[in-house]
């Protein structure tokens, strides 16, 4: 019985303990005239990454860190005059804030004798080269409602917005709902937002276009060159079992940035270079002019990932932060550098291999999953991450593929299993061609055997081309990172026939390596399953890890494996 009140005791205290560092908000807001709820207001602490949105009847809940006790939260919505509040004041309970209307000006152009010429502003290409991914996570201390995410496009300084479209890479919810924004742009960043009415609306499909019509909100850009187009995140239904995820094709365009913040008050960030796939229509009363960027004016390599932007890596819930663990990272001398490597869980060892210009982040949706089988060893790959290059010769899959065998030799490993994404994809099928002793099983994500545009969307190609025809714009690793997708690797399917560990080929249906070429991989392999994850591209171990997740650990723990 003693036991019992004891460990009571420390529930109670315990509670106390978690209740102080969290600060509880909690209220409607209603609009001022009528009294009626504003649906989707937002909630923010200026210039720091806290607060929420409420919901379609204005009623919100959120917390806050105890330190920001001393804070103000701004209170908005389009059509109203902000609100501002100190987060004292919610100590006394639930608060009924009240917003005062503002009246919206209908958008108008001064016409002019020339009729309106209808013309596209932004761009139109859908090629998915990266990711830039919105979505929603709820938690103790941020529920992450208010993302905001755009990109700026130059307009006519005189015209009338009929529609904006976006593509949508990837959606795994039942429907999300958005609020769009159009901000006038102050050094490159969203300044005042410009007068228009609250554009809501919900998306539901999984991938593709999505047309917004703005004919019924009249959106005047009368006087602007430049305006910041932004999605905010207002709600979302997920699908039962369904992974969380929301991404927008972009492609990092030289002279273009994306624009994101994690709240209604957060300060904007930008990431350069980079485009959404956006743009809109409009009827122009200025000098005829066509702005949208064709696909083949971006480029970087194929892996590139956004730090918060991409594909769903929000660090995993746990204390580890996977590519920087001070607990269980590790280093060893290979020839002319040093590669950083981490280890989780126990069994048969599975070497980890990123693609190129990530790092072992890019597999956090993995390495928690997979070690709970396995001995994952996680490794940065020669001047990436964390790992170091003494050498300024051109990089490639040989080199990477005897930096592993070192790896291994070090560790006292052999017949390992490979995973390997993209460039590791290349590097894994050069290890087991080259040091077959090493490699029991093996699977690759979005490997190609070549270069060019027999094994590469085309698009992406001239990308890389271009990119390379301006080198001034990259620091001399990104340069070698570069070249080694131009040039590399050489392989052909001839060579294929010659490994014999049993190996999982898996793309996604929008991959950038063709599906053919894909085909062909798993076709010449002598023990080859071929796996094609529906709806998903290049980036799918982010963008459906539960999926991609069930079929290597599936294929690695095949009973009969040799």
């Amino acid at each position: 019985m003693r036991l019992f009140w004891f460990m009571l005791l420390i529930c109670c205290l315990r509670g106390e303990v978690l209740s102080a560092q969290v600060l509880r908000l909690e209220g409607t807001v209603l609009d001022r005239t009528t009294h009626a709820p504003v649906p989707f207001a937002t909630l923010g602490i200026v210039h720091q990454p806290l607060g929420s949105v409420a919901n379609e009847r204005g009623m919100f809940k959120f917390s806050l860190p105890a330190a920001a006790a001393a804070a103000q939260v701004l209170v908005s919505c389009v059509g109203y005059a902000p609100v501002q509040l100190s987060v004292e004041e919610f100590r006394r309970g639930a608060q009924t804030i009240y917003l005062p209307p503002v009246a919206v000006p209908l958008g108008e152009v001064t016409v002019r004798a020339r009729p309106p010429q209808t013309t596209t502003f932004g761009r139109t290409g859908s090629a998915t080269f990266m990711g830039a991914n919105l979505y929603t996570e709820p938690s103790l201390v941020s529920d992450e409602l208010g993302r905001e995410q755009g990109t700026v496009v130059s307009v006519d300084p005189k015209c009338q917005v009929r529609s904006v479209s976006f593509f949508v890479a990837f959606n795994r919810f039942k429907s999300v709902i958005f609020r769009l924004q159009f901000y006038r742009v102050d050094r490159g960043l969203p300044g005042a937002a410009l007068p228009h009415k609250d554009v809501v609306f919900t998306v539901t499909q999984p991938r593709g276009w999505v047309k917004i019509d703005l004919r019924p909100y009249q959106v005047s850009l009368q006087g602007e060159r430049k305006v910041a187009v932004t999605l905010q995140w207002l709600r979302s239904e997920s699908l039962p079992g369904q992974t969380k995820a929301f991404g927008l094709a972009a492609v990092p365009t030289p002279g273009h940035t994306i624009l994101f913040r994690e709240k209604s008050q957060a300060q904007w960030q930008a990431v350069k270079p980079g485009h959404l796939s956006l743009y809109l229509t409009a009827d122009s009363y200025g000098p005829a002019r066509r702005t949208d960027l064709p696909t083949q004016q971006a480029a970087l390599s194929d892996s590139l990932r956004y730090g918060p932007l991409l594909g769903g890596l929000a660090r995993p819930a746990s204390s580890r932060h996977y590519g920087d663990s001070a607990a269980v990272g590790r280093s060893v001398a290979v020839t002319g550098g040093r590669l950083y490597y981490e280890e989780y869980g126990w069994g048969e060892p599975l070497l980890l291999l990123h693609g190129n210009s990530q790092s072992i982040e890019a597999f956090a949706a993995q390495i928690g999953e997979l070690s709970r089988h396995f001995r994952v060893i996680a490794v940065d790959t020669r001047a990436q991450g964390r790992s170091q290059d003494a050498t300024t010769t051109p990089l490639s899959y040989e080199l990477f593929a005897a930096d592993m065998r070192q790896l291994l030799d070090s560790l006292q490993l052999r017949q390992v299993n490979v995973l390997g994404w993209s460039d590791g994809g290349n590097t894994a099928l050069t290890m087991a061609l080259r040091y077959p002793s090493y490699v029991r099983r093996l699977a690759v994500m979005g490997a190609n055997l070549f270069p060019g545009t027999e094994a590469l969307n085309p698009d992406f190609w001239r990308v890389l081309q271009q990119r390379a025809a301006h080198p001034e714009a990259a620091s001399p690793t990104q340069t070698r990172l570069l070249q080694l997708l131009l040039r590399e690797p050489q392989l052909t399917f001839e060579n294929l026939t010659r490994i014999q560990a049993p190996t999982l080929v898996m793309a996604g249906e929008h991959d950038l390596i063709l599906p053919l070429h894909t085909r062909s991989i798993a076709a010449h392999l002598p023990q080859a399953t071929l796996v094609i994850f529906p709806g998903a591209t290049h980036f799918a171990p982010q963008e459906i890890p539960q999926a991609f997740n069930e079929q290597v650990t599936r294929f690695f723990r095949t009973a009969n494996a040799p």
